[in-house]
């Protein structure tokens, strides 16, 4: 490995830094030193309250009680978290600076109420990650993206090494979702702002009176550095491309310096956005594109699969550095690699960052191999949007014909706003798969909503690509036998089970009850006489 520093500028000189001098991200702001956070333990919200804890703010949050036992609450408690089960308005305790909430809870809110008639600020968890970031000032490294930043953001935040801290949407596998400074005003802060996987629902207008206007943010982060990886429609949080395209443009413009890869779609219009805005004397980053043809300013040449890790060079500022990323997917080891990129940019040693990506395997349930068993795979994966999809089932494809096998994928859409958005895409992101076993929608409106199925959009495109007998519905009651016996029925010797959904849904649980069913002994049913 050639392990020359490279320069922390390709083709030109970076502005200078604004707000260097800004509070360290070991500064909690004074609306979140004594936060009240209802779903704590939702996608995005654990990272958020672990940071804060860790940075020596009073926590307190809910979970609703299928959360009660959960991994995530005993952690959130093991870091001084105070949570409590269910959620009640004598929960919210009193003193609290502010409250924030993910968008997750669906049914009427007591605690909101209450905070509402108290006059405590009410944020979402954008709000709060904006106050703690323009509180860290330049020291802030931004991800950002309509959708896919999981493990871009958690591979910068390893790549950066000891003295980063973090708040993140996703955990590194076998780590913790954030993680705050030993010391006020050191080390900088990683901040996964893309949109929190939690907020998949919009309040039902017959039940709460409405979600609460968020609290006026009076700052605005100044990252350093941002890495903004796709720009598009991602329903409900971005309607169609151009809001997408919007909010990414929106980030940039408060960054220093952006990294944007060429991969995406939205990221080549982002970076022709950005240029415009400096042709026309507006304030615009200076742009850094990282990508797969020789023209970029970081170069990602062909990735190589070893067997146990994606070997790829990257070029950037004249040499080479070779990286071995034992990530699962090519298109997760292209985010890595996009990582990399920023942590280049930001005159991160190359050979320091190879060795601290050596351990990283991914984030929690991207890609996760759980087991064989009579020759099944089985694999998780915590894809919700149609590209993330698409990707993950073509990795899971070329892994499964190396046995000669197919894929069986099995498919929790997550939220019924995103699936009836985004429906016939997501059916047409499953081609490729041998066969298609649908769940019912993941969603805490389903026992407060009277809508039509969504699944009927999927269950179309998903035929047209595959066939009809290739596509079915998992079904559940008294007389059908157990979603994994369902699935057993279909999985033959060399083929790959790919477990697709939310991290709270009822995929994320199938896994090792789909093993220990394929484990099990047949008993031969006795001739009747």
């Amino acid at each position: 490995m050639n392990t020359t520093t490279a320069p922390a500028v390709t083709t030109a000189p970076a502005p200078a830094a604004a707000g260097a001098e800004a509070a360290g991200p070991g500064a909690v702001p004074d609306l979140l030193a004594r936060p009240h956070l209802v779903g704590v333990a939702e996608p995005g919200m654990q990272g958020l309250a672990l940071w804060l804890a860790g940075s020596g703010a009073t926590v307190t949050g809910t979970v609703p009680d299928r959360l009660a036992d959960s991994p995530e609450v005993a952690a959130l408690r093991a870091a001084g978290v105070h949570v409590d089960v269910g959620h009640d308005a004598a929960h919210l305790p009193t003193g609290a600076s502010a409250v924030v909430w993910s968008g997750v809870v669906a049914e009427p809110q007591p605690e909101l109420d209450r905070a509402q008639k108290l006059g405590l600020p009410v944020l979402g968890r954008a709000e709060a990650l904006t106050e703690i970031a323009a509180a860290a000032g330049a020291r802030t490294v931004a991800v950002g993206g309509s959708h896919n930043t999981a493990t871009a953001a958690a591979a910068l935040a390893v790549a950066l090494g000891d003295s980063a801290r973090f708040i993140l949407t996703a955990a590194p596998r076998g780590g913790r979702a954030g993680r705050a400074a030993a010391s006020p005003g050191t080390g900088r802060l990683v901040v996964d702002f893309c949109p929190d996987a939690g907020t998949h629902e919009a309040t039902p207008p017959f039940g709460w009176q409405g979600r609460p206007r968020p609290h006026f943010v009076r700052h605005r982060p100044e990252p350093a550095v941002a890495l903004i990886l796709t720009a598009g429609a991602n329903q409900p949080h971005f309607e169609d491309n151009p809001a997408g395209l919007d909010a990414a443009e929106r980030l940039a413009t408060v960054a220093e310096r952006v990294v944007l890869p060429l991969w995406d779609t939205g990221a080549v219009n982002l970076k022709a956005r950005l240029a415009d805005r400096a042709e026309r004397g507006l304030p615009s980053p200076f742009a850094y594109t990282v990508g797969r043809d020789p023209g970029a300013d970081v170069w990602v040449m062909p990735i190589e699969w070893t067997g146990t890790a994606h070997r790829v060079t990257i070029r950037y500022g004249g040499n080479d550095h070779t990286y071995l990323l034992p990530v699962p997917g090519r298109s997760h080891a292209l985010a890595v690699c996009a990582a990399i990129a920023t942590a280049l940019v930001m005159g991160e040693d190359p050979a320091a960052v190879a060795e601290r990506l050596a351990g990283f395997h991914g984030v929690e349930r991207s890609l996760a191999a759980l087991g064989i068993e009579k020759g099944v795979s089985v694999v998780d994966s915590r894809a919700r949007h149609p590209e993330e999809i698409a990707a993950d089932l073509a990795d899971a494809v070329r892994t499964a014909a190396a046995t000669g096998g197919s894929v069986v994928a099995v498919l929790e859409p997550d939220g019924l706003a995103r699936t009836r958005a985004h429906g016939t895409e997501i059916g047409r992101a499953l081609e490729g798969a041998g066969s298609v076993l649908l769940l019912p929608v993941h969603t805490p409106l389903a026992r407060v909503l009277d809508v039509t199925d969504p699944l009927v959009a999927i269950e179309q495109a998903a035929r047209e690509k595959l066939g009809k007998g290739a596509v079915r519905r998992l079904r559940s009651g008294p007389r059908e036998p157990g979603f994994e016996q369902q699935i057993a029925a279909l999985a033959a010797p060399g083929d790959l089970v790919l477990l697709i959904g939310p991290d709270h849904g009822v995929a994320a649980r199938l896994g090792r009850r789909l093993l220990f069913h394929l484990a099990a002994p047949t008993t031969p049913v006795p001739r009747q006489l």
